[in-house]
């Protein structure tokens, strides 16, 4: 059966007639798609109701009409100018088929594991790994070569379907009003994600998870000014429908001191500003402290850093916990004990969405500077206002949080503020350097930021000991993530774009009123603030792996593992002086300390095994 025009006696199709049958197949492929996502969706008995049942209706088909067309336009680019229409339908053939293979492994790991197919899964598949961790037979082997084969079948059948039902000579108009009827659809499907996003609904947030690869866009800035603001946080979701189980079991937590605790948290903030001359303040209180010399963020990035921080989790959870709105297990703890919650930042803390990850469940007391302000006196604002809690007469036991923005790009500085070195920059624009520029002047205005949000750290501390609170409040000062200046000289500058010290290695200092000074060599993580401060401050006595994939920092027998990063468009496991970088197409790289890939070095299965683990640890099997 020749697929690849009607029949003989017919001329050639046109260009239209061949834009229609490519229209009618992508259209078709799409609907399959459709049912193959529906086969883990649940429509009886959907969470979200209604709401997330007509959300769905709308963003299903123009979620997998944008991916279908993404898919066409290899053969939309080869199949409508030779005379032949064999190229067209040959590439539109396989490359749908091969759509709807990935799509069915997709399905199948969203079954097994609640998330979708990505980059790791991908290279654990095609390059080797995953016979460390899933023993395949030869029958499972001869069961995926016969899908393979019926799903090739079925497209090489429809591809002759489409041909007869499309008109020998279809016109303009019709082909260009169901194109636009599928730019309308999609673009209404992606309005009502702006809208319910803004709004919070969890009703159409939870559907999320049912999309594979869903990149929903959002405008909660414009939206916020629309009037759209978030709903209350709501319930847990039905568990009945949950991807997680996050706790395992029920907490068990008890604390009889009850400290305080504060924890500042630094934009950017690289590991090497904490000296004497950058962070005064700072370098004092580690003096006194628990300092960790080799800790590192969860991610490149301030949405997966805070995550890791405040989850204690790998942010490879995000997703998931945006979906369900799943706030952070320890300020569960912290208001079943009672304790004041003060938590402020610098910038907008809906973007990205803390308020319906960390904070999900007490996002009625976060609060944000006046955005009128200049960012280094929203700082100061947001230090002004939790020291005015701390000093409340008869307030009881607490928990303050301040995120300090003005060392983020471009360094932001009250006006007249004295360089701390010169010369200093007057602006920064990364876009403008190469691997060429002397960083010296930009990395002289970031220490000076620093420099200012440490004399805000100052007058905190100050306030601890003014109020006679310093003896009973635990105090955290560390970073989102790092900041590079080209240090490795491969024109990397800000953050975001690798996984080397440069951009992940951030100070902590941890001082613990009762536990004497100390400097710690062994590599900690994000990951081990909240296990850490719910064992020994809030009383918790689950194991840890109830609640958290970190470690206890005070363990001195922890060993050794190595630690998953997240970034915007990369996976990463460091371990020790190597990194396995994972894209988004499932090629692993593996690269020495300096960020140098090392050829023919394949990430370590075992390494790999241990990030599975961490990613899959609290999702429902």
């Amino acid at each position: 059966m020749d697929v690849s025009r009607p029949a003989s006696p017919s001329p050639a199709p046109t260009r239209w007639t061949r834009l229609g049958w490519l229209s009618l197949f992508t259209a078709i492929n799409a609907c399959v798609a459709i049912a193959i996502a529906l086969g883990n969706t649940p429509l009886h008995d959907n969470p979200g109701g209604a709401l997330g049942l007509g959300y769905l209706a709308l963003a299903l088909p123009g979620h997998f009409l944008a991916f279908g067309s993404l898919v066409s336009l290899l053969p939309l680019a080869v199949g409508l100018w030779p005379r032949s229409s064999r190229p067209l339908v040959v590439s539109a053939v396989l490359l749908q088929g091969l759509w709807l293979c990935l799509l069915l492994v997709d399905a199948k790991v969203f079954a097994l594991y609640r998330f979708h197919l990505n980059a790791m899964v991908m290279n654990m598949v095609f390059g080797g790994a995953l016979q460390d961790q899933v023993a395949l037979s030869w029958q499972s082997w001869l069961q995926s070569l016969g899908v393979l084969a019926a799903v090739a079948t079925a497209e090489v059948l429809l591809a002759w379907a489409c041909w007869k039902l499309v008109p020998d000579r279809a016109r303009r108009r019709p082909v260009l009003l169901a194109w636009s009827a599928g730019l309308a659809l999609m673009a209404t499907g992606q309005i009502a994600t702006a809208y319910y996003d803004a709004l919070g609904e969890r009703a159409v947030t939870g559907q999320w998870a049912y999309l594979p690869w869903a990149q929903p866009i959002t405008a909660k800035r414009h939206m916020h000014r629309l009037g759209v603001r978030s709903l209350p946080q709501a319930n847990l979701p039905d568990p009945r429908h949950s991807q997680l189980q996050y706790p395992l079991q029920p907490l068990r937590c008890q604390s009889h001191t009850r400290p305080n605790v504060l924890v500042v948290v630094l934009e950017s903030l690289r590991h090497d500003a904490l000296d004497a001359t950058t962070m005064p303040n700072t370098w004092a209180l580690a003096q006194q402290s628990e300092v960790f010399d080799h800790h590192y963020s969860s991610g490149n990035a301030t949405r997966y850093g805070l995550f890791g921080l405040l989850y204690g989790l790998p942010g490879g959870y995000w997703s998931s916990m945006l979906s369900e709105q799943r706030g952070s297990i320890l300020f569960d703890v912290l208001q079943r004990q009672g304790y004041d919650l003060h938590l402020y930042g610098s910038a907008p803390l809906y973007s990205p969405e803390f308020d319906r990850t960390v904070f999900a469940q007490v996002r009625d007391q976060l609060h944000t500077a006046p955005s009128s302000l200049a960012v280094a006196a929203r700082d100061q604002h947001i230090v002004d206002a939790l020291g005015t809690d701390i000093r409340q007469p008869g307030g009881g036991h607490w928990f303050g949080m301040v995120f300090l923005d003005s060392t983020h790009a471009p360094y932001h500085l009250p006006e007249a503020y004295p360089a701390l070195a010169t010369p200093m920059a007057t602006e920064v624009n990364f876009l403008a350097f190469d691997d060429e520029h002397d960083a010296t002047p930009e990395r002289n205005r970031y220490r000076t930021a620093v420099h200012y949000t440490d004399a805000l750290i100052g007058q905190l501390l100050a306030t601890l000991r003014e109020s006679g609170q310093a003896d009973n409040t635990i105090v955290l000062v560390t970073g989102d993530h790092a900041e590079e200046f080209n240090d490795l000289g491969l024109n990397y500058w800000g953050h975001n774009g690798n996984f080397s010290d440069y951009q992940m290695q951030v100070p902590f200092v941890l001082h613990w009123p009762g536990r004497d000074p100390a400097r710690h060599d062994a590599a900690s993580s994000h990951e081990d603030w909240v296990p850490t401060l719910m064992r020994h401050g809030l009383g918790c006595e689950n194991a840890l792996a109830d609640f958290s994939t970190g470690q206890d920092l005070f363990d001195a027998t922890r060993p050794t593992r190595p630690l998953l990063v997240e970034s915007w468009s990369q996976r990463g496991i460091r371990e020790g002086d190597r990194t396995y970088v994972f894209d988004k197409f499932g090629n692993a790289t593996t690269l020495d300390a300096h960020y140098l890939p090392l050829h023919d070095q394949p990430p370590d299965p075992a390494a790999v095994r241990t990030a599975w683990n961490a990613l899959t640890h609290f999702r429902k099997q």
